[in-house]
């Protein structure tokens, strides 16, 4: 049995078949022919056997469309296609990027699959033109599994699209985590200097540098952290009660998750509790359900709501 040949024969099996599309042993021989392999039907028999002995599962199939297709598929189409629009979606991964992925994560599957996902892929975000992200996961992964401290510049970028740093000083935290939120990721890290944990966007790091640190590591609950800081803003964490319209209760679960209390509910409405930091964007989340949402409680936070809707009905005049 040659090994360079069955290896041949696996990749034109993996590549060209499924169940619907099986090859018999007269279609593979010329494709194994133009792989340089000069082969006869038994050989293809005994070569399968040996694929299957190996645990390499090669599904045989009686009847009309007699053949052999390969049934080990790593991803489930679906599965694959989930990925694959997760990708496409992605608006911080560039063109560039994106498309190579693409061909990493289609090439799991047969050429069948593969054309039908791509042709049925039609959503594509407006993308970023900065690859700089991928290096500064792998920079900040590998401190966070080696347990260093890691030392960044942090720059916002001007509508003008040039970077410009917050400050000439270089950040510095510990990783703890790596999350996705609101379609960006961010880094969560504890900073020795605030006594308390804080985040950043990866995509406004650069210049990372890990090093050795002392830092005796705490337990984070990274779920409970996201659910407290809408689109990821810094604060302090308020208990704050609401009423909501039931129709929003969904809306309501997904964003709080697990801290969500809920004190009483009818068919109309619901009042719950949630621990949140206040700021123009948990307002902000607010204003989306208009009068579906309202703040029972403190009254610090409702006169606070009501000053900022108030500034910006402001700008349009009485």
């Amino acid at each position: 049995m040659s090994k360079t040949r069955i290896i041949k024969l696996l990749n034109i099996l993996r590549e060209k078949t499924d169940e619907n599309h099986p090859l018999n042993s007269e279609q593979l021989i010329p494709l194994l022919r133009e792989e340089g392999e000069q082969v006869e039907r038994k050989t293809i028999y005994s070569d399968i056997k040996a694929l299957n002995d190996m645990g390499i599962y090669i599904e045989s199939v009686k009847g009309e469309n007699t053949g052999y297709y390969f049934d080990d598929e790593l991803f489930e189409n679906s599965e694959l296609r989930i990925l694959a629009d997760a990708v496409s979606s992605c608006n911080f991964v560039t063109d560039a990027k994106s498309d190579a992925v693409l061909d990493k994560l289609l090439s799991l599957t047969n050429e069948y699959n593969r054309n039908r996902i791509r042709k049925t892929l039609s959503y594509r975000r407006t993308k970023s033109t900065n690859e700089q992200i991928f290096y500064n996961i792998d920079a900040i992964g590998e401190a966070l599994y080696e347990k260093k401290k890691i030392t960044f510049d942090y720059f916002d970028v001007m509508i003008t699209g040039h970077r410009r740093k917050r400050r000439e000083k270089r950040y510095e935290t510990v990783p703890y985590a790596i999350i996705m939120q609101d379609e960006k990721y961010y880094l969560i890290g504890y900073s020795e200097h605030h006594d308390d944990y804080v985040h950043y966007r990866i995509d406004r790091m650069e210049a990372i540098k890990s090093e050795p640190t002392e830092h005796v590591y705490r337990q984070l609950d990274v779920q409970s952290y996201i659910e407290k800081h809408i689109m990821m803003y810094s604060g302090e964490a308020v208990m704050v009660r609401l009423r909501c319209a039931s129709r929003f209760a969904s809306d309501v679960q997904d964003q709080f998750g697990s801290s969500l209390v809920v004190r009483s509910s009818n068919d109309e409405y619901f009042a719950c509790s949630v621990k949140v930091v206040i700021s123009r964007l948990f307002f902000s989340w607010l204003l989306k359900y208009g009068d579906g949402i309202r703040i029972l409680s403190p009254d610090s936070v409702i006169e606070e709501y009501k000053k900022v809707c108030l500034e910006v009905i402001g700008q349009y005049g009485e």
